[in-house]
């Protein structure tokens, strides 16, 4: 038990500040620690447990940057998304999770640009439908979020800033959703509380760093991690199948 505090302490330090000098990648990592060491239900619940703390409080650092007319669209969007996979409550196998973690950055490049811009109307609720169904299926959908502010008119830390918000809505929709499938005693209290300090600390950390990037290096840095990130789940997902 103390190995495992210390190793999902680590990593959500080390993932929550990506998440707050990036405003994803993170997440992504952290989706694939979880699976790998906790049944899907428990993996999922985990990790909505720690990004809506994460976002939340990345959220509240920024708050004067949300550009708030986009999240009510996206939240639109996420809703239709939830009720939808909700009717048949489908729970993804651990193959399942890490294809999805592993294609989405490579999806994300073959989508049209405008079709996910967040400063267009539909195309923030179509974000929101994208993102939340993915959510709910692979457990994290950065790189489709990002191609809806890859080319927008808003700075570094208005993108952080939205992309926390929306992903506190849609961690919450991850919540409802797979709570219900956990068996009793399947996630340790002390482990929740080890990895809620740990990605408090690391949100605060990576804010800091954030705050003196370029809008150039934050945009290109991102891209890369992603495409990184994609290609070691892909891996994974091929290692599960044979």
């Amino acid at each position: 038990m103390l190995v495992l505090l210390l190793l999902l302490g680590l990593t959500s330090l080390f993932t929550a500040t990506l998440s707050a000098m990036f405003g994803m990648v993170g997440g992504m990592l952290l989706m694939g620690v979880y699976a790998a060491l906790l049944p899907i239900p428990a993996a999922m619940v985990m990790h909505g447990s720690t990004q809506l703390l994460s976002n939340l409080s990345r959220a509240f650092l920024l708050r004067r940057s949300v550009f708030w007319s986009g999240v009510w669209l996206y939240v639109i969007g996420a809703v239709a998304s939830f009720a939808a996979l909700y009717s048949v409550h489908w729970v993804p196998s651990p193959f399942f999770v890490f294809l999805s973690l592993g294609v989405t950055p490579f999806l994300a490049a073959l989508l049209p640009k405008r079709m996910l811009d967040f400063e267009r109307r539909p195309a923030a609720v179509a974000t929101g439908c994208l993102v939340a169904a993915l959510q709910l299926t692979a457990g994290a959908a950065g790189p489709i979020l990002d191609i809806a502010f890859v080319d927008s008119r808003l700075d570094r830390e208005q993108v952080v800033a939205t992309k926390a918000v929306t992903q506190c809505f849609s961690h919450s929709l991850k919540l409802a959703y797979f709570v219900p499938a956990i068996s009793s005693g399947s996630i340790q209290p002390e482990l929740l509380a080890c990895v809620f300090v740990a990605t408090l600390a690391g949100t605060k950390l990576g804010t800091v760093v954030l705050k003196r990037m370029t809008d150039a290096s934050f945009r290109r840095y991102t891209r890369a991690l992603i495409y990184a990130v994609g290609m070691m789940y892909l891996g994974k997902a091929t290692l599960l199948l044979w």
